[in-house]
């Protein structure tokens, strides 16, 4: 008898768990991802990430002749609302404090192209990474701004298509170093027998 007392309780509970649906932590849904699963959201594979490549390609196609020709215009369309650029000398500009500057004159350029682009497509298919080259000639804040630099783009795809939301520019000191280089060479020295 008091084994069905003690049943009884346990009986009713298992029901009323049955009834509720499936435990907190536990999906079963046909959708269910594995315990191991990233949380990652991002969309599914892009269809064609050469596709994608080449649109990337056709926006720095149409910044560097926007900007050779000091177009705020049309950079206006390419930037994204919440664009950052981080300038040759280090100091930050919002997307409205780049157009002014290209509106200005505080930037302008006579010339301005890309090089070496290295487009890098998320998994998702809405997001890229471009390291290039620029080689660019002009002003900045009045001083003489030309060579060549490496530069950092991110860009994001939007219900209006691929924006740039950031950049960074850095001059090339020596364009002939490549980042092993350097450490050849240090090998070399620590190698050579020192001079008595």
């Amino acid at each position: 008898m008091r084994i069905f007392i003690l049943a009884l309780p346990i009986a009713t509970l298992c029901a009323l768990l049955a009834a509720c649906g499936d435990p907190a932590g536990v999906n079963t849904s046909a959708n269910a991802k594995p315990a191991n699963a990233g949380s990652n959201t991002t969309a599914s594979a892009p269809s064609d990430p050469a596709a994608a490549q080449a649109e990337i390609k056709k926006l720095m196609d149409t910044t560097a002749a926007a900007l050779a020709k000091n177009d705020a215009d049309t950079m206006d369309k390419m930037y994204a609302d919440s664009y950052t650029l981080v300038n040759i000398d280090g100091s930050v500009q919002t997307k409205a404090q780049r157009l002014a500057s290209l509106r200005s004159g505080e930037a302008k350029y006579s010339s301005f192209s890309f090089s070496e682009p290295d487009i890098k497509i998320s998994p998702g298919g809405d997001q890229a990474v471009v390291i290039a080259k620029i080689a660019m000639k002009g002003t900045f804040k009045g001083k003489p701004a030309e060579g060549d630099f490496r530069v950092t783009q991110v860009y994001s795809k939007t219900k209006d298509g691929w924006r740039q939301i950031n950049a960074q520019a850095t001059a090339i000191t020596d364009g002939t170093a490549k980042p092993d280089d350097k450490k050849d060479d240090d090998d070399k020295k620590s190698a050579a027998p020192a001079n008595k």
